[in-house]
């Protein structure tokens, strides 16, 4: 039986990664616009584990929005194999296969999102990312 929660969960991380993009690949008013749109979605103490193994705070992933925003022309996201594996309450464990490809160049990570989903939306608590070789 499907559950509302996942659904939703799962819903945000193609939203989120549909508005990272965006981020890096417009540049100006509408690249800032979407920035302040999607930090929102991060709790206030919201950490992240990136694939070199550094913790970053909510404060430090709006920075690398803002250093990065319209940087990559051409940038594409894309997740993938989004699969829930915990739930209690209103948190979600999903883990999900994350491709970008720039370039010709293409990296992939796997990534465990920890999500509170309640009906004022969807809140990303934690992310932990860790690089996987990427498929042709």
């Amino acid at each position: 039986m499907p559950s509302p929660n996942l659904d939703q969960a799962r819903e945000s991380v193609r939203q989120v990664h549909e508005q990272i993009q965006h981020i890096f690949t417009t540049p100006g008013p509408a690249g800032h616009a979407t920035i302040a749109a999607l930090m929102p979605v991060f709790a206030d103490d919201f950490s992240m584990v990136t694939t070199a193994g550094r913790l970053v705070t909510r404060a430090q992933v709006e920075q690398l929005f803002s250093g990065g925003q319209g940087a990559r022309p051409g940038l594409e996201i894309r997740v993938s194999e989004l699969q829930g594996v915990w739930q209690t309450g209103d948190s979600v464990a999903v883990r999900y296969k994350e491709v970008h490809r720039l370039a010709g160049v293409q990296t992939a990570r796997l990534a465990l999102a920890i999500l509170t989903v309640t009906s004022a939306g969807v809140r990303w608590q934690a992310l932990h990312e860790t690089a996987i070789a990427a498929n042709p």
